[in-house]
């Protein structure tokens, strides 16, 4: 018994939970995204960012924390995320180029350092 309890108490002490930055929603900066096929935003359909807070790196699971679908401007595909706080963040996108009949996707790793704006971010794509 004594050695469970110390066991317990070592796998305890051992276990550090994930650093937070302090990325996440509760802040005032907006991110418009647009996804980029050969560096262009247009002939691309059915698009949807994706958005994991408190990293640079693409999650392993392939799960995120929030999403959003893409709307045609001015015959430009993006997406908006709000209310962003100062962090690391890692933005995925995926669509339909009509220009090429394929899917797309792609990602890139995001950091906001200034509140109370909205950023420009684009997002290079390939196809799947």
């Amino acid at each position: 018994m004594k050695y469970a309890v110390l066991a317990f108490l070592f796998l305890s002490i051992s276990c550090k939970p994930d650093k937070n930055d302090g990325s996440g929603k509760g802040g005032s900066t907006t991110l418009q995204i647009f996804p980029q096929h050969h560096q262009v935003a247009k002939n691309i359909i059915n698009g949807k960012i994706f958005i994991r807070y408190n990293t640079l790196d693409a999650p392993t699971s392939g799960v995120y924390d929030d999403s959003t679908s893409c709307s045609n401007h001015d015959s430009l595909l993006s997406g908006t995320l709000s209310n962003l706080k100062n962090g690391n963040y890692y933005l995925f996108a995926t669509g339909y180029d009509t220009s090429v009949n394929q899917g797309v996707k792609g990602g890139t790793p995001y950091t906001i350092t200034a509140q109370s704006t909205t950023l420009s971010v684009t997002i290079p794509v390939s196809e799947n």
